[in-house]
């Protein structure tokens, strides 16, 4: 008994840090577009990436055939991360 309300504690808590997120807009983050929570399952879904993932570009790029990205481009990437972090925690109203 005692685990089902903490698992109902925590999918609430989860819908509502998703509601809060599906609302923010900054150049910098990804678009949260919705989520289901059907089921044991929970699904994101986020808008199209058109260059996809950063991890296939730092991680996978020899297996799918991509350039390497070049230390400033990923000064540049790290810095845009960073930005659309102090957003979330400090600037999004």
């Amino acid at each position: 008994m005692e685990s089902g309300v903490i698992c109902n504690k925590a999918l609430d808590e989860f819908k509502t840090e998703i509601s809060v997120l599906t609302k923010v807009r900054h150049k910098h983050l990804v678009l949260l577009l919705g989520y289901s929570t059907q089921g044991l399952k929970i699904i994101l879904v986020y808008e199209y990436m058109r260059q996809g993932e950063l991890s296939r570009h730092l991680f996978h790029w020899k297996n799918l055939k991509l350039e390497p990205l070049s230390w400033k481009r990923r000064l540049s990437i790290a810095l845009d991360v960073a930005r659309g972090m102090e957003y979330l925690h400090s600037l999004a109203h």
